[in-house]
């Protein structure tokens, strides 16, 4: 590795947690192809859109968080 790297990584360890989370998000998405980016971000709104035409239509059951890990635990213990 290249002492600025070694360098890099050694300060970016020195950020609180907040920090690093935002400096690694940014090298994250900097790896990311923007039209690939644009892609997904069209791809969830779709489906965002989708769920929620669902929900208006009273085509899907709601079920409260609460009951909703009831029963996974249940599903889990059972």
């Amino acid at each position: 590795m290249a002492p600025d790297t070694t360098g890099l990584i050694r300060d970016g360890l020195a950020l609180d947690a907040d920090e690093r989370a935002v400096v690694a998000n940014a090298l994250l998405e900097s790896l990311h192809d923007a039209a690939d980016t644009d892609e997904v971000d069209a791809a969830w709104r779709a489906e965002a859109t989708r769920r929620l035409a669902e929900v208006r239509a009273g085509a899907v059951e709601l079920v409260d968080a609460d009951e909703h890990y009831a029963r996974l635990r249940a599903s889990l213990t059972g």
